[in-house]
């Protein structure tokens, strides 16, 4: 690839903060869920920020729960909003949309079309994190990269990440659309709806939340990731 692409770093699941004029709507069984993985993406945050700071790459997150709203939804989806704001007024849903839906997903298409002004095209890496063991289903990788192959810059860029994962000997288990589609509904998805190939590029990338579970662990995901951007041939700011 041309070093005229630049990365750009997002993590639309990297809280569980519910603002405090809609806890009180919260029912029991939600306020249980916040803490886990129904409620945020837990250590994918931390690691954007991490990869961002030793990048000097561009990034957006918010840390509102999807439990309130999904920002890697469609808001047309069923599950853009929490279970228990799903049947609120037309009012309530638009107004939560405007606080804090929209403004996130419009920064980043801004940065992108600022970008793109400048002739630079973007690499955009949204950061989540995914649960060992769903409905009883353990598992079986602890990174997954998840793109649209019918994309010919994500195409690339895919195999050229899995080839510096190999390189630099990564140590744990990688699957390509895994343990999602790339191309389901997404933040990513919407994206290529707005800029096409020649411009955009996103990607996924889901980290098994076991790797956060002990600090050794943690940290050295922390150094492979740093290791495996540095590796790239992007533009540098």
């Amino acid at each position: 690839m041309p070093k005229d692409w630049v990365l750009l770093i997002s993590c639309e699941h990297g809280g569980h903060k519910i603002p405090k004029q809609y806890s009180a709507q919260l029912d029991e069984e939600t306020k249980a869920l916040l803490s886990t993985h129904r409620g945020w993406d837990k250590g994918a945050l931390a690691l954007a920020k991490q990869v961002s700071k030793a990048e000097n790459a561009p990034m957006f997150f918010t840390e509102i729960s999807r439990l309130l709203i999904d920002c890697n939804r469609s808001i047309t989806h069923r599950n853009a909003y929490g279970p228990s704001f799903r049947d609120a007024s037309p009012e309530v849903k638009e107004q939560i949309a405007n606080d804090y839906y929209q403004p996130y997903r419009l920064s980043i298409v801004d940065a992108i079309e600022r970008f793109h002004k400048k002739n630079l095209k973007v690499l955009h890496c949204a950061f989540h994190s995914f649960t060992p063991v769903l409905n009883g289903e353990e598992r079986n990788a602890e990174f997954g990269l998840l793109y649209d192959p019918a994309r010919s810059s994500e195409l690339i860029w895919a195999d050229e990440l899995m080839d510096k994962l190999r390189e630099q000997e990564f140590p744990w288990r990688v699957r390509r659309n895994y343990p999602y589609l790339g191309k389901s509904d997404g933040f990513t998805r919407f994206l290529r709806g707005q800029f096409s190939p020649t411009i955009y590029a996103g990607f996924e990338l889901e980290f098994n939340q076991n790797l956060f579970l002990a600090e050794e662990s943690s940290k050295y995901l922390g150094e492979k990731m740093i290791q495996l951007f540095s590796s790239l041939d992007l533009y540098r700011f």
